[in-house]
């Protein structure tokens, strides 16, 4: 999703963009991320259960790493899900509040522009924790 959508939702939400279309494609990009980081976090969740449940049954020698890796995506998730309500309010501020408004050099763009690199921030740790996660049985 990262790689397919986000240039192009980018691309829709660079300055000088009509500020109907900048906070339409906000509002969906917004809303898309919400729901795969909430489905993300339950899938996480469910990781740290039956992590906890191979770790005290002794079942999997390296139930810890996995165990580990399940609890920081959760964490990562559950800030990610909190900077996506802050944009959520800020959209239901109004279209000066959207990436690709003119919003005469605000300093409300600036928080926004760094709420948005915290986000793709995040969004690093969390695919290479997934991608060692799903490549550990192989390499064990």
């Amino acid at each position: 999703m990262v790689a397919g959508v986000r240039p192009l939702l980018l691309d829709a939400q660079t300055p000088g963009t009509a500020p109907d279309i900048a906070l339409a494609v906000e509002k969906i990009s917004v809303g898309a991320w919400t729901r795969y980081n909430r489905a993300s976090l339950i899938a996480s969740i469910a990781l740290v259960v039956i992590d906890v449940t191979r770790l005290a049954s002794g079942a999997c020698a390296v139930a810890a790493v996995y165990l580990v890796g399940a609890l920081v995506m959760a964490t990562i998730l559950t800030v990610k899900l909190r900077v996506d309500a802050t944009l959520a309010a800020r959209i239901a501020g109004g279209a000066d509040s959207v990436r690709g408004a003119a919003t005469d050099g605000s300093r409300r763009n600036a928080d926004l522009e760094r709420t948005h690199a915290l986000v793709e921030r995040l969004s690093v740790p969390l695919l290479l924790i997934a991608v060692l996660l799903a490549l550990l049985p192989v390499l064990h």
